[in-house]
């Protein structure tokens, strides 16, 4: 039988961040897959959606925990609901779970308005082994940080 992982995500059609993890909290791997804003809808996701499959044949992923979409302005939510959309059907057969963004804001920050830096700072401060390249891999890690707590597995 082969190890089962957890994956994380901070999806966006800009820059989507991720994080795998075991099954028991520690984080494995953290990247984000950025695509450029000139190309089209349909090339930017399948750069994500080859990223993702490329993901899920090195790590045998059985659990998927997003950062719950939210509506803010018409076409960037549009954008935001494509790119859930194909790690949904990426993923289809992992338990997904979601998080809203402020929930992991408060349990994280004690902020439910923190912004992304403080979050980052949190996530350097629990994880000073990782080293992140941008904000949203290290809102990645902390939506699967939340999924840990939540879980159990981490103490705060």
């Amino acid at each position: 039988m082969r190890k089962k992982y957890v994956i994380s995500l901070d999806t966006s059609l800009s820059n989507t961040g991720y994080c795998v993890f075991d099954v028991n909290g520690k984080p494995l791997k953290v990247g984000s897959i950025a695509t450029k804003g000139k190309d089209s809808h349909g090339e930017r996701l399948k750069i994500i959606a080859d990223a993702l499959l490329n993901l899920r044949k090195q790590y045998s992923i059985d659990v998927v925990i997003f950062e719950k979409g939210f509506s803010r302005y018409y076409a960037s939510t549009q954008a935001l609901f494509k790119v859930i959309g194909v790690a949904n059907y990426i993923f289809h057969d992992c338990k997904t779970i979601y998080y809203a963004p402020a929930t992991i804001k408060k349990i994280v920050c004690s902020n439910g308005r923190a912004n992304k830096e403080l979050v980052q700072q949190k996530m350097k401060k629990t994880f000073p082994f990782l080293q992140f390249d941008d904000c949203d891999q290290s809102d990645a890690v902390s939506v699967g940080y939340v999924y840990f707590l939540d879980k159990g597995i981490y103490n705060e």
